[in-house]
């Protein structure tokens, strides 16, 4: 939901980190990538309108000034036949211009994720992983944020359910799909989506965060949301736990297994890494 912008995995998963790892910073891979598709729909709208003005019988260069015949020159035979074809051929041209631009802006927020150092494209919660994140939210109480949150699934669910839900999402496609969604289904007003970066979001006043992240950012954010949240707050991770915490409770198997840390708890911080403890003086 943000497998990963636009983490996109949540729900989907996330969609967003920062630098290379999400946004591509300026001129980092993320940014060079769409520059090249949309480079590439521009050459190829060039040999369509090359190939639609040979066949409608244009010649010399297509980006070249028509010259006027004299005033008192002739037309020549089926010129009319001419003039309807080169109109006939720029509106395929356009038509065909636009479609490949509607195109590249559709696809490109779905692609280049998967592009990215971390491979964090847009992967759909199934029913069980929604029910198992349910699950870990029952007696629970205050607002539940999903990072990464997809096409809304997450979002949506805990909002049937009563809470405040607050969805972060890269992907200004699915923002608006998973808006329409909550629309539909009558939780508007319960269920608010936003495209941001979760790097640059604040959770702080959050007390239920939902993860669907990869390995590669899984460290990183749990150093963000140990110095956010507040110390009732509950992490669910869905499809890979944290690396260093011990989940206290855990639902589900295989890729629909769900871990919940309690931060309340001392087991939420504790390290699977040993400790190494000074020697005592005797």
């Amino acid at each position: 939901m943000v497998l990963p912008s636009s983490i996109s995995t949540a729900a989907g998963g996330p969609g967003q980190c920062r630098g290379g790892v999400f946004n591509g910073g300026v001129l980092g891979r993320g940014f060079c990538v769409p520059l090249r598709g949309l480079l590439g729909c521009v050459a190829v709208l060039r040999c369509v309108g090359s190939w639609l003005h040979r066949l409608v019988g244009g010649e010399g260069d297509l980006c070249a000034m028509p010259s006027s015949p004299p005033a008192d020159s002739p037309l020549p035979a089926g010129s009319e036949d001419g003039s309807r074809r080169r109109r006939w051929g720029l509106w395929i041209t356009g038509g065909v211009g636009g479609t490949l631009v509607a195109l590249y802006a559709v696809v490109t927020p779905f692609v280049t994720p998967a592009l990215r150092r971390v491979c964090l494209p847009f992967v759909p919660a199934t029913s069980a992983q929604i029910e198992n994140v349910l699950k870990m939210l029952q007696g629970r109480r205050g607002s539940v944020v999903d990072i990464g949150s997809g096409d809304g699934r997450i979002v949506i669910a805990a909002a049937k359910r009563g809470f405040e839900a607050v969805g972060y999402e890269l992907n200004p496609w699915l923002v608006w799909y998973s808006r329409y969604r909550a629309w539909r289904d009558g939780v508007h007003h319960k269920a608010k989506f936003y495209i941001s970066d979760l790097w640059k979001v604040s959770f702080s006043r959050y007390t239920n965060v939902v993860v669907f992240g990869v390995p590669q950012m899984m460290p990183e954010l749990e150093k963000k949301l140990r110095e956010e949240l507040e110390c009732n707050a509950r992490i669910i991770a869905c499809r890979f736990p944290f690396p260093c915490w011990i989940p206290d409770h855990t639902t589900g198997e295989g890729i629909d297994t769900v871990w919940a840390y309690d931060l309340k708890h001392s087991g939420g911080f504790e390290a699977r890494n040993l400790e190494i403890t000074p020697e005592r003086e005797s």
